[in-house]
């Protein structure tokens, strides 16, 4: 298929579509006729099943989540549309990375220019460092002070192995989080030590020569000490050859980066807790090669560029350690609090061939490097009202009181002059929150929240929530919601501080959760978001554009006691830029996810299967005009594509050891996302077929 020409690409596309749903139907078939058996052997299965309770043998589960209102509740009694990943769910699609649970979640999709990996929710992905999503650990905020941004890559501050569960809440919440929590709060929620319970070493292989290796010690003391400390190591060589058109001439390579792809890291994280006293810390420090040629300019005969230069590479490092502090008075009261300190550093290399008639007439190499550090300290206070009112009231401080972004000679060190900029900044927030159970089945739900942010206007933000359960397994929820996004550092230094607007959302969305029978849990959503001051980069400047999204997410998921468990969603999405002609780049009209885990041997062998699809999306084309002068317009369309992942995932079959293979990409599919507004490419090829398998031994 890759061989195909132009004059036949539809054609060639035509029976690519027809070989993968043959095979797609095929193992489709496979796995129900699996399903079906594991489903008939359920009632044989008395062995096991009479290790689980009652109420797992009966119902499917609904989960708990912390996020959506600072305290333990059920994703259903939730003032929010929730998705919860599991540890299991990681495991029994192997997954890598947090950007990969995120593609599994309704509503989200990602899109890698491969550095980075970027977030998009409901319909919005403007190509930047995932700014406008709050990512917690533990409750922890590790968005970074520089952009604001939130790494879901391998940049990622926690090794996906530690994770306990992922909580997705969507919609605004800056009713509780302030700044950044604008279209999700993401609280991923790391093991326990007594889940633990001893050393656990974990080692993985993959494709392009990846390595990883982890080393886990948890355990619960009888005195009531709790200690959890992991160290991880990772390397990967990457794709050999990446080929780009854009940069197909002979002092470029024929447009081939050789080499170029390679990325590593080391992470490390750590807890001790003692009667309602934690101490917890991470670290993670990732280095990764560019192929992509980021910052050329130009054409091929006359410009600049920075493609197949090893020296084009980021590194990012990221640190934080917070003193947290948790009791409950009484069964009325609770009170939590936290001071953290932390620090992010990002580095990159920006090597520039001039070109001139075709030929290398010169080269540069600068540096930059961008440090943020950071202190805060918050409270919360929890108190129960009559054992049906809820009451919440906290405060947060910030103190941003390092930013330093500073350029140098790559080969000497030596600053370039008025290549430094330094400043600071200080916020703060408090809020309230409210659950009124007004009959025992008819809740209320509001809260708001008064954040001074820097030199911005105050920020004032509600959240008003009904949530009705008219029976059983039926909740209905009506949702509205204001949030807040201010500009960050990075925005304010690359555009020389100009009159950049706080970004601000209205969110609209109703919600109707549904029981079926034991087995099965449905959701639908609608929702419509007004967004005004979005910033984009846009004809050589950074500049404030309002739009709209509406949508719908349809969502179905099922378990049973055997182990067979699957779900599925569909999301439709619609944005309108309401500031010009434009449209939005990165904005998918269909998402469509399915996942599907089957035990082949009784609970010790299992196979997930997960099917992704993704409609096609616009991107943004950086040129100049007639004058010279930079200017942004409609860049290519990518096309819509399929991508079907395949694990095997083994527990028990030998004591205390857990094995999985994993393919990913099963096809092979080709295909593109789009680039952001750093590179000359409009879409970005991304990797084909890989592979992963994976060993852990608890000792």
């Amino acid at each position: 298929m890759s061989q195909c020409n132009n004059a036949v690409a539809l054609h060639c596309r035509a029976l690519k579509a027809l070989w993968t749903s043959r095979v797609l139907a095929f193992l489709f078939l496979v796995l129900a006729s699996a399903a079906s058996a594991a489903e008939t052997n359920t009632a044989g299965a008395t062995a096991d099943l009479t290790q689980l309770p009652l109420e797992a043998l009966m119902e499917i589960k609904v989960p708990e989540v912390f996020a959506a209102s600072k305290y333990s509740q059920s994703a259903s009694a939730a003032p929010s549309s929730v998705t919860v990943v599991s540890a299991e769910e990681i495991k029994l699609y192997g997954y890598q990375t947090l950007a990969d649970v995120m593609k599994s979640v309704q509503g989200f999709h990602v899109s890698s220019d491969r550095n980075y990996d970027f977030l998009g929710v409901r319909g919005v992905n403007l190509g930047d460092f995932n700014s406008r999503v709050l990512l917690l650990v533990n409750g922890h905020r590790v968005n970074n002070s520089v952009t604001d941004g939130a790494y879901f890559d391998n940049a990622f501050i926690l090794d996906v192995d530690l994770i306990d569960q992922v909580e997705v809440v969507r919609g605004a919440g800056s009713v509780l989080y302030g700044n950044n929590a604008f279209f999700a709060v993401i609280n991923v929620v790391t093991r326990k030590p007594s889940d633990i319970n001893g050393l656990e070493v974990s080692a993985e292989y993959g494709a392009f020569d990846s390595y990883k290796g982890r080393l886990t010690f948890g355990k619960s003391f009888t005195n009531g000490l709790d200690l959890l400390l992991s160290g991880t190591v990772f390397d990967s060589q990457g794709e050999d050859h990446i080929y780009a058109k854009e940069f197909d001439s002979p002092a470029l390579n024929h447009g081939v980066a050789d080499h170029r792809d390679s990325e590593s890291y080391y992470s490390a994280f750590g807890s001790i807790g003692y009667a309602g006293l934690s101490l917890e810390g991470a670290f993670n420090r990732r280095a990764k090669d560019n192929p992509t040629g980021q910052y050329s300019s130009g054409d091929l005969t006359n410009g600049v560029s920075t493609y197949n230069d090893s020296r084009l590479n980021t590194v990012d490092l990221r640190t934080y350690a917070a003193l947290k502090f948790s009791h409950n008075f009484s069964d009325l009261l609770d009170v939590s609090a936290q001071v953290y300190y932390d620090r992010s550093e990002y580095e990159i290399g920006y090597p520039l061939t001039i070109i001139g008639g075709g030929s290398v007439l010169a080269t540069s190499y600068t540096a930059e490097q961008d440090i943020g550090e950071w202190w805060g300290a918050e409270i919360n206070l929890k108190y129960t009202l009559f054992e049906k009112h809820v009451l919440t009231v906290g405060a947060e401080y910030k103190d941003d009181f390092r930013l330093d972004q500073s350029t140098s000679d790559g080969n000497t060190g030596a600053p370039l002059p008025g290549g430094s900029t330094s400043t600071n900044r200080q916020s703060y927030g408090v809020y309230a929150q409210a659950d009124i159970q007004i009959l025992t089945n008819l809740h209320l739900n509001g809260g708001v929240r008064y954040d001074q942010y820097g030199p911005y206007d105050p920020s004032v933000n509600p959240r008003l929530a009904l949530l009705y359960q008219p029976f059983e397994k039926t909740t209905a929820k009506a949702i509205y919601g204001t949030a807040f996004r201010a500009p960050n550092f990075w925005e304010l230094t690359y555009s020389g501080f100009q009159n950049l607007q706080p970004e601000k959302i209205t969110s609209y969305e109703l919600v109707l959760e549904q029981g079926i029978g034991r087995h099965w849990r449905g959701s639908l959503s609608a929702f419509r978001n007004e967004m005004e001051n979005l910033i984009i980069f846009q004809s050589g400047t950074f500049t404030n554009f309002n739009a709209n999204t509406d949508g719908l997410e349809l969502a179905m998921e099922g378990s049973w006691a055997s182990g067979l468990r699957g779900r599925a969603s569909y999301t439709l999405q619609r944005t309108e830029n309401r500031s010009g002609s434009l449209a939005l780049p990165d904005s998918p009209e269909h998402l469509l996810k399915f996942n599907l885990a089957v035990p082949l041997y009784k609970d010790k062998v299992f196979a997930g299967l997960e099917v992704q699809y993704t409609s096609s999306r616009s991107s943004l084309h950086s040129t100049t005009d007639a004058s010279g002068q930079p200017l942004t317009v409609l860049g290519e369309t990518t096309s819509d594509y399929p991508v079907v992942n395949l694990t095997l995932f083994s527990q028990k079959l030998v004591k205390n050891l857990e094995f999985s293979a994993s393919i990913y990409n099963l096809f092979d599919e080709q295909y593109s996302d789009p680039s952001s507004h750093f590179h000359r490419q409009d879409t970005i090829v991304q990797q084909g077929r890989s592979f992963r398998l994976k060993l852990t031994y608890k000792f």
